[in-house]
């Protein structure tokens, strides 16, 4: 079974690909999800800036595959609305503070949330 192997600092946390991809697939995350998209129909990054791109993105402001805590996967106040370029924009901060696709390198200790 593949597996993804995630560091903070230095404590390894092993996330379960097939547990990931279930979170996106199952009818609580596409509920919750569909009721994000109907809260905020427009970017909320982009309305800070004063300007009205639509959401095509709903993401996760702090990622609930780093400490593996799905809890974080369904809390509301843990969804941002993005527009493409700004989903863009928050998966590569992610990435600039060691986060890329998820995995963290070890011994960073940047902030992982993305705001």
């Amino acid at each position: 079974m593949a597996t993804i192997k995630l560091v903070k600092s230095k404590k390894p946390v092993t996330v379960n690909k097939k547990e990931y991809q279930k979170v996106y697939n199952c009818r609580r995350w596409k509920d919750l999800r569909a009721r994000k998209f109907a809260d905020n129909p427009i970017c909320e990054e982009c309305e800070k800036l004063g300007m009205t791109t639509p959401t095509k993105e709903i993401h996760h402001i702090k990622p609930f595959e780093i400490d593996n805590d799905l809890s974080l996967a369904y809390d509301y106040d843990n969804l941002i609305s993005l527009c493409v370029e700004h989903h863009k924009q928050a998966h590569e901060k992610l990435r600039m503070v060691g986060a890329a696709s998820g995995r963290y390198s070890p011994g960073v200790k940047a902030e992982v949330e993305y705001r």
